[in-house]
Protein backbone atom coordinates (compact mmCIF):
# COMPACT_ATOMS: atom_id res chain seq x y z
CA UNK A 1 0.00 0.00 0.00
CA UNK A 2 1.49 3.38 -1.59
CA UNK A 3 1.47 6.39 0.83
CA UNK A 4 -1.30 8.01 -0.98
CA UNK A 5 -3.39 5.15 -0.21
CA UNK A 6 -2.78 5.08 3.43
CA UNK A 7 -3.91 9.54 3.44
CA UNK A 8 -6.90 8.13 1.63
CA UNK A 9 -8.08 5.63 3.94
CA UNK A 10 -6.56 7.74 7.21
CA UNK A 11 -9.11 10.59 5.81
CA UNK A 12 -11.72 7.58 5.98
CA UNK A 13 -10.95 7.14 9.78
CA UNK A 14 -9.11 4.24 9.02
CA UNK A 15 -6.79 3.83 12.42
CA UNK A 16 -3.90 1.20 11.33
CA UNK A 17 -3.32 3.43 7.67
CA UNK A 18 -3.10 6.45 10.00
CA UNK A 19 -0.80 4.18 12.46
CA UNK A 20 1.69 3.45 9.34
CA UNK A 21 1.80 6.72 8.64
CA UNK A 22 3.22 7.43 12.01
CA UNK A 23 5.66 5.26 11.27
CA UNK A 24 6.99 6.45 8.15
CA UNK A 25 7.68 9.79 9.37
CA UNK A 26 7.76 9.78 13.30
CA UNK A 27 11.84 9.44 12.69
CA UNK A 28 11.77 11.89 10.54
CA UNK A 29 9.98 14.68 12.26
CA UNK A 30 12.23 13.97 15.15
CA UNK A 31 14.98 14.71 13.50
CA UNK A 32 13.59 17.48 11.91
CA UNK A 33 13.25 18.86 15.43
CA UNK A 34 16.08 18.24 16.67
CA UNK A 35 17.99 20.20 14.18
CA UNK A 36 15.97 23.20 15.58
CA UNK A 37 15.61 22.54 19.00
CA UNK A 38 18.16 20.43 19.92
CA UNK A 39 15.85 19.03 22.89
CA UNK A 40 14.74 15.22 23.00
CA UNK A 41 12.06 16.06 25.47
CA UNK A 42 10.85 18.91 23.14
CA UNK A 43 11.35 16.86 19.62
CA UNK A 44 9.11 14.23 21.65
CA UNK A 45 6.32 16.56 22.58
CA UNK A 46 6.59 18.08 18.39
CA UNK A 47 6.15 14.70 17.06
CA UNK A 48 3.39 14.05 18.70
CA UNK A 49 1.69 17.74 18.31
CA UNK A 50 2.56 17.41 14.80
CA UNK A 51 0.55 13.92 14.21
CA UNK A 52 -2.45 15.28 16.18
CA UNK A 53 -2.84 18.53 14.02
CA UNK A 54 -2.13 16.34 11.02
CA UNK A 55 -5.41 14.27 12.28
CA UNK A 56 -7.14 16.94 13.13
CA UNK A 57 -6.92 18.92 9.60
CA UNK A 58 -6.19 15.32 7.27
CA UNK A 59 -9.66 16.82 5.69
CA UNK A 60 -7.67 19.72 4.69
CA UNK A 61 -4.92 18.43 3.21
CA UNK A 62 -5.15 18.92 -0.83
CA UNK A 63 -4.84 15.58 -2.55
CA UNK A 64 -2.44 17.19 -5.18
CA UNK A 65 0.06 18.33 -2.91
CA UNK A 66 2.51 16.08 -1.52
CA UNK A 67 1.93 14.83 1.97
CA UNK A 68 5.41 15.04 2.84
CA UNK A 69 5.62 18.44 2.28
CA UNK A 70 2.59 19.42 4.23
CA UNK A 71 3.68 16.90 7.07
CA UNK A 72 6.99 18.99 7.58
CA UNK A 73 5.78 22.14 7.33
CA UNK A 74 3.28 21.06 9.99
CA UNK A 75 5.99 20.12 11.87
CA UNK A 76 8.79 23.22 11.28
CA UNK A 77 5.49 25.49 12.22
CA UNK A 78 5.68 23.63 15.78
CA UNK A 79 8.99 23.88 16.45
CA UNK A 80 9.54 27.38 15.61
CA UNK A 81 5.91 28.08 18.22
CA UNK A 82 8.21 26.19 21.00
CA UNK A 83 11.47 28.22 19.63
CA UNK A 84 9.85 31.39 20.08
CA UNK A 85 8.19 30.66 23.67
CA UNK A 86 11.58 29.51 25.02
CA UNK A 87 12.69 31.29 28.08
CA UNK A 88 15.98 30.60 27.22
CA UNK A 89 17.39 30.30 23.45
CA UNK A 90 18.77 26.44 22.53
CA UNK A 91 22.24 25.14 21.81
CA UNK A 92 23.87 25.83 18.04
CA UNK A 93 22.77 23.10 15.93
CA UNK A 94 26.07 21.21 14.70
CA UNK A 95 24.29 18.24 12.77
CA UNK A 96 25.57 17.61 9.35
CA UNK A 97 23.44 17.79 5.92
CA UNK A 98 23.19 14.75 4.02
CA UNK A 99 21.12 14.32 0.60
CA UNK A 100 19.84 11.02 1.40
CA UNK A 101 19.90 8.73 4.69
CA UNK A 102 17.25 6.78 6.44
CA UNK A 103 18.38 8.35 9.49
CA UNK A 104 18.12 12.24 8.69
CA UNK A 105 15.94 14.06 6.05
CA UNK A 106 16.66 14.74 2.68
CA UNK A 107 17.26 18.31 1.59
CA UNK A 108 14.34 17.51 -1.02
CA UNK A 109 12.29 16.17 1.57
CA UNK A 110 12.15 19.16 3.62
CA UNK A 111 11.94 21.68 0.60
CA UNK A 112 8.79 22.81 -0.25
CA UNK A 113 8.00 22.63 -4.05
CA UNK A 114 4.66 22.60 -6.18
CA UNK A 115 3.62 19.57 -8.13
CA UNK A 116 6.07 18.80 -10.68
CA UNK A 117 6.47 16.45 -13.92
CA UNK A 118 8.54 13.46 -13.48
CA UNK A 119 11.45 14.62 -15.65
CA UNK A 120 11.22 18.11 -13.07
CA UNK A 121 11.39 15.62 -10.25
CA UNK A 122 14.46 14.08 -11.51
CA UNK A 123 16.03 17.93 -12.09
CA UNK A 124 14.95 19.15 -8.12
CA UNK A 125 16.39 15.62 -7.11
CA UNK A 126 19.59 15.98 -8.45
CA UNK A 127 19.60 19.55 -7.82
CA UNK A 128 18.77 18.85 -4.00
CA UNK A 129 21.88 16.32 -4.00
CA UNK A 130 23.69 19.06 -4.85
CA UNK A 131 22.70 22.01 -2.86
CA UNK A 132 22.82 18.99 0.15
CA UNK A 133 26.68 18.66 -0.76
CA UNK A 134 27.46 21.91 -1.04
CA UNK A 135 26.18 23.03 2.48
CA UNK A 136 27.99 20.13 3.98
CA UNK A 137 31.38 21.40 2.43
CA UNK A 138 30.66 24.95 4.35
CA UNK A 139 32.98 25.74 7.40
CA UNK A 140 30.71 24.66 10.55
CA UNK A 141 29.76 28.37 11.76
CA UNK A 142 28.11 28.42 8.36
CA UNK A 143 26.73 25.43 7.40
CA UNK A 144 24.38 25.40 10.02
CA UNK A 145 22.77 28.85 9.59
CA UNK A 146 22.93 28.81 5.43
CA UNK A 147 20.74 25.16 6.58
CA UNK A 148 18.51 26.34 8.83
CA UNK A 149 17.54 29.71 6.61
CA UNK A 150 17.29 28.48 3.36
CA UNK A 151 16.39 24.80 3.94
CA UNK A 152 14.10 24.81 7.24
CA UNK A 153 13.41 28.68 6.37
CA UNK A 154 13.41 30.05 9.44
CA UNK A 155 13.59 33.64 10.13
CA UNK A 156 16.81 35.79 10.89
CA UNK A 157 15.37 36.02 13.98
CA UNK A 158 14.72 32.65 14.87
CA UNK A 159 18.05 31.61 13.99
CA UNK A 160 19.70 33.89 16.68
CA UNK A 161 17.45 32.77 19.03
CA UNK A 162 18.74 28.42 18.17
CA UNK A 163 22.21 29.74 17.60
CA UNK A 164 22.54 32.13 20.64
CA UNK A 165 23.65 35.14 17.87
CA UNK A 166 23.16 38.43 17.55
CA UNK A 167 20.59 38.67 13.76
CA UNK A 168 23.55 40.88 12.64
CA UNK A 169 25.75 38.09 13.00
CA UNK A 170 23.26 35.65 11.59
CA UNK A 171 23.09 37.81 8.10
CA UNK A 172 26.33 37.92 8.17
CA UNK A 173 27.36 34.68 8.66
CA UNK A 174 24.56 34.01 5.36
CA UNK A 175 26.01 36.20 3.29
CA UNK A 176 29.38 35.00 3.70
CA UNK A 177 28.33 31.21 3.77
CA UNK A 178 26.79 31.79 0.28
CA UNK A 179 30.14 33.67 -0.96
CA UNK A 180 32.03 30.32 -0.43
CA UNK A 181 29.33 28.54 -2.12
CA UNK A 182 29.66 30.86 -5.20
CA UNK A 183 32.96 30.90 -5.36
CA UNK A 184 33.87 27.33 -4.86
CA UNK A 185 30.81 25.72 -7.03
CA UNK A 186 29.55 28.77 -9.76
CA UNK A 187 27.61 31.34 -9.42
CA UNK A 188 25.57 30.44 -11.97
CA UNK A 189 24.98 27.31 -10.47
CA UNK A 190 24.44 28.51 -6.99
CA UNK A 191 21.71 31.14 -8.34
CA UNK A 192 19.69 28.46 -10.37
CA UNK A 193 19.73 25.97 -7.37
CA UNK A 194 18.65 28.67 -4.66
CA UNK A 195 16.01 29.96 -7.59
CA UNK A 196 14.71 26.75 -8.00
CA UNK A 197 13.95 25.54 -4.19
CA UNK A 198 12.62 29.33 -3.76
CA UNK A 199 15.17 30.35 -1.60
CA UNK A 200 15.14 33.94 -1.72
Amino acid sequence: MNEAQLVMLSRQGDETAFNKLVELYKDKLFHMAHRILRSKTECEDVVQETFLKVYLNLNRFDENKRFSTWIFHIGKNVCLDLLRRRKAPSLPLDQPVTAHSDQQLSLHEVIPHASLSPESEVIERELASTMAGMIEKLPEKYKTVVYQRYVLEMTMEDIGRANNIPVNTVKSRIHRGKDFMKKRWGKTLLIYSLLLFSFF
